[in-house]
Protein backbone atom coordinates (compact mmCIF):
# COMPACT_ATOMS: atom_id res chain seq x y z
CA UNK A 1 0.00 0.00 0.00
CA UNK A 2 1.25 3.60 -0.36
CA UNK A 3 1.78 5.58 2.25
CA UNK A 4 4.03 7.14 4.72
CA UNK A 5 7.72 5.66 5.27
CA UNK A 6 10.29 6.99 7.70
CA UNK A 7 12.91 8.28 4.61
CA UNK A 8 15.72 7.88 7.91
CA UNK A 9 16.23 3.90 6.74
CA UNK A 10 17.98 5.24 3.04
CA UNK A 11 20.73 6.38 5.49
CA UNK A 12 21.00 2.88 6.78
CA UNK A 13 23.34 1.52 5.60
CA UNK A 14 26.10 3.72 7.39
CA UNK A 15 27.94 2.33 9.57
CA UNK A 16 28.57 3.52 13.42
CA UNK A 17 32.17 4.41 13.40
CA UNK A 18 34.89 5.19 10.40
CA UNK A 19 33.56 4.76 7.47
CA UNK A 20 36.23 5.12 5.04
CA UNK A 21 36.14 5.96 0.65
CA UNK A 22 33.46 8.32 0.61
CA UNK A 23 32.67 11.59 -1.16
CA UNK A 24 31.31 14.99 -0.69
CA UNK A 25 28.70 15.16 -4.06
CA UNK A 26 27.40 18.40 -3.32
CA UNK A 27 27.85 21.71 -1.06
CA UNK A 28 26.27 24.69 -1.69
CA UNK A 29 23.79 27.77 -0.78
CA UNK A 30 20.12 27.28 -0.92
CA UNK A 31 17.87 30.07 -0.25
CA UNK A 32 14.43 27.16 0.05
CA UNK A 33 16.19 25.04 2.31
CA UNK A 34 12.56 25.23 4.29
CA UNK A 35 9.64 21.80 4.10
CA UNK A 36 8.90 21.50 0.86
CA UNK A 37 10.97 23.66 -0.41
CA UNK A 38 9.64 26.78 2.05
CA UNK A 39 12.30 29.80 1.64
CA UNK A 40 15.10 29.37 4.57
CA UNK A 41 18.47 29.88 3.68
CA UNK A 42 20.95 26.55 4.37
CA UNK A 43 24.34 25.03 3.08
CA UNK A 44 23.20 21.84 1.25
CA UNK A 45 25.89 19.39 1.64
CA UNK A 46 25.96 15.74 0.57
CA UNK A 47 27.46 12.71 1.38
CA UNK A 48 28.06 9.46 -1.11
CA UNK A 49 29.16 6.91 0.91
CA UNK A 50 31.26 3.80 -0.31
CA UNK A 51 28.44 1.54 0.01
CA UNK A 52 26.18 3.46 -1.94
CA UNK A 53 24.41 5.13 0.79
CA UNK A 54 23.86 8.73 0.26
CA UNK A 55 23.22 11.09 3.21
CA UNK A 56 21.93 15.22 3.45
CA UNK A 57 23.89 17.12 5.81
CA UNK A 58 21.73 20.35 5.49
CA UNK A 59 22.75 23.06 7.31
CA UNK A 60 21.48 26.13 8.60
CA UNK A 61 22.35 29.51 9.65
CA UNK A 62 22.64 30.04 13.78
CA UNK A 63 20.03 31.91 14.95
CA UNK A 64 20.03 31.14 18.41
CA UNK A 65 21.52 29.39 20.95
CA UNK A 66 20.42 27.86 24.59
CA UNK A 67 22.18 29.36 28.14
CA UNK A 68 22.89 27.04 30.78
CA UNK A 69 18.92 27.61 32.30
CA UNK A 70 17.70 26.03 29.06
CA UNK A 71 16.31 29.60 27.50
CA UNK A 72 16.92 30.79 24.14
CA UNK A 73 19.19 33.39 23.52
CA UNK A 74 19.42 35.40 20.21
CA UNK A 75 22.18 38.11 20.83
CA UNK A 76 24.70 37.88 18.55
CA UNK A 77 27.31 39.27 21.60
CA UNK A 78 26.15 37.03 24.29
CA UNK A 79 28.54 33.93 25.10
CA UNK A 80 26.28 31.66 24.09
CA UNK A 81 25.67 33.13 20.48
CA UNK A 82 29.33 33.25 20.22
CA UNK A 83 29.94 29.67 20.73
CA UNK A 84 27.17 28.68 18.65
CA UNK A 85 29.22 30.34 16.06
CA UNK A 86 32.13 28.75 16.89
CA UNK A 87 30.51 25.50 16.49
CA UNK A 88 28.97 26.05 13.63
CA UNK A 89 32.07 27.34 12.14
CA UNK A 90 34.00 24.40 13.86
CA UNK A 91 32.37 21.84 11.78
CA UNK A 92 32.46 23.51 8.26
CA UNK A 93 36.28 24.45 8.49
CA UNK A 94 37.12 21.24 9.50
CA UNK A 95 35.33 19.41 6.34
CA UNK A 96 36.81 21.90 4.31
CA UNK A 97 40.24 21.61 5.09
CA UNK A 98 39.54 18.32 3.90
CA UNK A 99 39.68 19.91 0.20
CA UNK A 100 42.31 23.29 0.88
CA UNK A 101 44.71 24.49 3.15
CA UNK A 102 43.79 26.33 6.70
CA UNK A 103 45.28 28.97 4.99
CA UNK A 104 42.91 29.27 1.63
CA UNK A 105 40.28 29.11 3.82
CA UNK A 106 40.84 31.94 5.85
CA UNK A 107 41.48 33.70 2.52
CA UNK A 108 38.83 32.82 0.94
CA UNK A 109 36.38 33.78 3.98
CA UNK A 110 37.87 37.42 4.60
CA UNK A 111 34.96 39.74 3.72
CA UNK A 112 31.81 37.78 4.53
CA UNK A 113 29.12 39.53 5.75
CA UNK A 114 26.57 36.89 6.01
CA UNK A 115 25.34 33.49 5.77
CA UNK A 116 24.81 33.44 1.88
CA UNK A 117 28.22 35.22 1.09
CA UNK A 118 29.58 32.63 3.67
CA UNK A 119 28.45 29.84 1.61
CA UNK A 120 29.02 31.35 -1.85
CA UNK A 121 32.40 31.71 -0.78
CA UNK A 122 33.07 27.99 0.69
CA UNK A 123 31.45 27.00 -2.90
CA UNK A 124 33.85 29.02 -4.75
CA UNK A 125 37.12 27.80 -2.41
CA UNK A 126 36.32 23.89 -3.77
CA UNK A 127 38.43 22.71 -6.32
CA UNK A 128 36.79 21.61 -9.73
CA UNK A 129 37.29 17.81 -8.94
CA UNK A 130 35.92 18.19 -5.14
CA UNK A 131 33.71 14.92 -5.37
CA UNK A 132 35.95 13.07 -6.55
CA UNK A 133 38.48 13.40 -3.33
CA UNK A 134 38.07 10.72 -0.84
CA UNK A 135 36.98 11.01 2.92
CA UNK A 136 36.44 9.13 5.93
CA UNK A 137 33.58 9.93 7.98
CA UNK A 138 33.03 8.56 11.57
CA UNK A 139 29.34 8.35 11.96
CA UNK A 140 27.75 7.89 15.48
CA UNK A 141 24.20 6.88 17.18
CA UNK A 142 21.65 9.64 17.80
CA UNK A 143 21.41 10.58 21.24
CA UNK A 144 17.98 9.20 21.64
CA UNK A 145 15.67 7.39 20.03
CA UNK A 146 13.12 8.74 18.09
CA UNK A 147 10.80 5.57 17.20
CA UNK A 148 8.71 3.70 19.03
CA UNK A 149 10.94 0.26 19.37
CA UNK A 150 13.61 2.58 20.80
CA UNK A 151 15.87 2.20 17.96
CA UNK A 152 18.46 4.63 16.82
CA UNK A 153 19.59 5.60 13.63
CA UNK A 154 23.51 6.38 12.64
CA UNK A 155 24.28 9.78 11.72
CA UNK A 156 26.61 12.15 11.03
CA UNK A 157 27.36 14.04 13.80
CA UNK A 158 26.10 18.03 14.22
CA UNK A 159 29.41 19.47 15.92
CA UNK A 160 33.39 18.03 15.81
CA UNK A 161 33.51 18.51 20.05
CA UNK A 162 33.73 14.48 20.67
CA UNK A 163 36.70 14.17 17.70
CA UNK A 164 37.65 14.35 14.20
CA UNK A 165 34.51 13.78 11.72
CA UNK A 166 35.72 14.77 8.48
CA UNK A 167 39.49 13.63 7.35
CA UNK A 168 41.03 13.12 3.97
CA UNK A 169 40.74 9.49 3.43
CA UNK A 170 43.77 7.30 4.47
CA UNK A 171 44.99 4.63 2.28
CA UNK A 172 44.45 1.17 3.20
CA UNK A 173 41.64 -0.95 5.37
CA UNK A 174 42.05 0.47 8.73
CA UNK A 175 40.31 -2.01 11.86
CA UNK A 176 38.53 -0.65 15.05
CA UNK A 177 40.50 -1.27 18.48
CA UNK A 178 38.12 -0.98 21.52
CA UNK A 179 40.01 -0.19 24.88
CA UNK A 180 38.54 -0.53 28.20
CA UNK A 181 41.24 1.43 30.50
CA UNK A 182 39.77 0.08 33.94
CA UNK A 183 40.06 -3.61 33.00
CA UNK A 184 43.47 -2.67 31.02
CA UNK A 185 42.32 -4.70 28.37
CA UNK A 186 41.75 -4.09 24.30
CA UNK A 187 39.67 -6.27 21.54
CA UNK A 188 40.89 -6.11 18.07
CA UNK A 189 39.06 -8.86 16.02
CA UNK A 190 37.24 -10.38 18.15
CA UNK A 191 40.38 -11.28 20.57
CA UNK A 192 41.62 -9.36 23.86
CA UNK A 193 45.18 -8.43 24.57
CA UNK A 194 46.29 -6.68 27.83
CA UNK A 195 46.79 -3.10 27.82
CA UNK A 196 50.05 -2.06 28.90
CA UNK A 197 51.89 1.43 30.29
CA UNK A 198 53.03 3.16 28.11
CA UNK A 199 54.31 6.41 29.70
CA UNK A 200 51.98 9.48 31.61
CA UNK A 201 48.85 9.20 30.26
CA UNK A 202 49.81 6.75 27.73
CA UNK A 203 48.69 3.27 27.01
CA UNK A 204 50.84 0.56 24.95
CA UNK A 205 48.39 -1.31 22.50
CA UNK A 206 50.38 -4.75 21.35
CA UNK A 207 49.67 -7.24 18.35
CA UNK A 208 51.88 -9.44 17.65
CA UNK A 209 55.58 -7.99 17.62
CA UNK A 210 53.72 -4.72 16.84
CA UNK A 211 53.04 -1.54 19.01
CA UNK A 212 50.89 1.38 18.98
CA UNK A 213 50.93 4.00 22.25
CA UNK A 214 47.62 5.98 22.36
CA UNK A 215 46.86 8.64 24.95
CA UNK A 216 45.06 6.81 28.25
CA UNK A 217 41.68 8.79 28.28
CA UNK A 218 40.72 6.36 24.23
CA UNK A 219 38.41 4.10 24.10
CA UNK A 220 38.15 3.35 19.89
CA UNK A 221 41.00 3.85 17.57
CA UNK A 222 41.25 2.45 14.33
CA UNK A 223 44.57 0.60 13.17
CA UNK A 224 46.03 -0.67 9.61
CA UNK A 225 48.20 -3.49 9.92
CA UNK A 226 50.65 -3.62 7.29
CA UNK A 227 53.93 -4.46 6.23
CA UNK A 228 54.81 -6.12 10.05
CA UNK A 229 53.41 -2.83 11.08
CA UNK A 230 50.83 -0.91 12.98
CA UNK A 231 49.94 2.69 11.79
CA UNK A 232 46.99 4.86 13.82
CA UNK A 233 44.12 6.61 12.25
CA UNK A 234 43.73 10.07 12.90
CA UNK A 235 40.07 9.71 14.09
CA UNK A 236 39.79 8.59 17.57
CA UNK A 237 37.28 8.81 20.47
CA UNK A 238 37.14 8.76 23.95
CA UNK A 239 36.40 6.03 26.54
CA UNK A 240 33.69 8.42 27.85
CA UNK A 241 32.30 8.33 24.46
CA UNK A 242 32.22 4.26 24.16
CA UNK A 243 29.71 4.22 26.82
CA UNK A 244 27.85 7.18 26.05
CA UNK A 245 24.63 7.14 24.25
CA UNK A 246 26.51 8.03 21.27
CA UNK A 247 27.66 4.61 20.71
CA UNK A 248 24.74 2.71 21.85
CA UNK A 249 22.37 1.31 19.20
CA UNK A 250 19.37 1.43 21.70
CA UNK A 251 18.58 3.89 24.58
CA UNK A 252 20.23 2.05 27.52
CA UNK A 253 21.62 -0.86 25.11
CA UNK A 254 25.42 -1.62 25.85
CA UNK A 255 27.11 -0.50 22.21
CA UNK A 256 26.81 -3.09 19.46
CA UNK A 257 30.47 -4.27 18.77
CA UNK A 258 29.29 -5.99 15.31
CA UNK A 259 28.33 -2.36 13.88
CA UNK A 260 32.17 -1.05 14.31
CA UNK A 261 33.58 -4.09 12.30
Amino acid sequence: MYGYANDEKSSSSMVFGLNQGAKMTKLEFNPNGGKDGAAQECLDIAFEFANGAVKNWRQFPVTQAIDKNGNKVTDPRSNEMRAAFNEFNAKITQLMKCFITEDELKQGLMGVSNFKSYCTALTNLLPKDYSSINLDIFCQYQWTSKNDNGSKYVEIPSNVKQGKVFVTAEEGNYEPITIDGKAMTFTFRSAEYPVTNGGVKKFNLTIGDNTVTVDSNKGLVYVKEENNTLTLHPVTRTDWFMTSNFAKATDGAEPIQSSWE
